[in-house]
């Protein structure tokens, strides 16, 4: 696989903007019950949703800006390549046409959402994390992003190249998108 890298990042910018766009449409007039609601027992709410996938970010927005700030960076490349894991890992959680999430994944300990949390503090968190991911993207333009690798949430003994991490990362938010559509439709009802 080769692609400009302008274009790939554009791509990832637009999908992580197209979140935070979903985000604010299924969220707004949705009263606070609703939010807090989780889909049957044992699952979680729309709220626990969208704080686990401010958590997930995070840890990447630390990683490449810790990375960036490490020192001198190789230059941008015109094309972009990828990795056959990122593109495996990317795979594993983008949800395929139709909505259908392709496996059932563990979530980690570390970004297990509480049970009770404030609505208007986790949406926040929501947009300026996704809004520093945008940022870290456009920070990372003149960097070779198939070069630099980064630890992923699974720490440093897993590491993905920039662009890989931006492409998982991005699968995972979509994933998890439609959990929160599907929680959003289940309890509306």
């Amino acid at each position: 696989m080769s692609v400009r890298t302008t274009t790939y990042l554009n791509e990832i910018e637009a999908g992580f903007r197209q979140a935070i766009d979903e985000v604010k449409s299924l969220v707004e007039n949705t009263e606070g019950v609703q939010l807090n609601t989780p889909e049957a027992p044992g699952k979680w709410h729309m709220l626990q949703c969208i704080e686990h996938m401010s958590r997930a970010t995070e840890v990447y927005v630390n990683n490449v800006q810790a990375k960036l700030q490490n020192g001198a960076m190789p230059p941008a490349k015109e094309e972009y390549r990828g990795h056959w894991k990122g593109r495996m890992f990317a795979r594993m959680n983008a949800p395929k046409p139709g909505d259908e999430i392709p496996m059932k994944l563990k979530t980690f300990k570390s970004m297990e959402p509480p049970l009770e949390l404030d609505s208007h503090t986790v949406v926040s968190r929501f947009y300026e994390v996704h809004e520093e991911m945008i940022s870290v993207i456009n920070e990372t333009r003149s960097v070779n992003i198939d070069r630099v690798k980064i630890a992923t949430a699974l720490g440093p003994m897993v590491k993905l190249r920039i662009g890989e991490a931006y492409r998982f990362l991005l699968a995972h938010t979509q994933r998890h998108m439609v959990q929160l559509r599907r929680i959003k439709n289940t309890v509306a009802a």
